[in-house]
C-alpha cells in the first residue's frame, strides 16, 4: 500500500512539473499565473492530488 502511495504521488508530481514546464517554455512566467486556462487548473488539481497523496503515504508509511 505504501508503495502505491509514494508512486502515485511521485506521478502527480512529475505530471504537475511537466505541465509548469511546458506552460513556461511556451508562455512564460505570464501564462503560469493566469489561473482561466485549462493547464493552469489541471496543474493546481495534480499538485493538489500530490498534496493529499503524499500526506497519506506518510501517515501509512510512519504509523506501521
Amino acid at each position: 500500500m505504501e508503495a502505491i502511495l509514494f508512486c502515485m504521488a511521485m506521478l502527480a508530481l512529475a505530471t504537475t512539473l511537466g505541465i509548469l514546464i511546458s506552460i513556461f517554455l511556451n508562455t512564460g512566467i505570464k501564462g503560469v499565473l493566469d489561473l482561466t486556462r485549462k493547464p493552469v487548473k489541471m496543474m493546481a488539481v495534480s499538485f493538489a492530488s500530490y498534496i493529499v497523496l503524499f500526506a497519506a503515504y506518510i501517515l501509512i508509511s510512519h504509523s506501521a
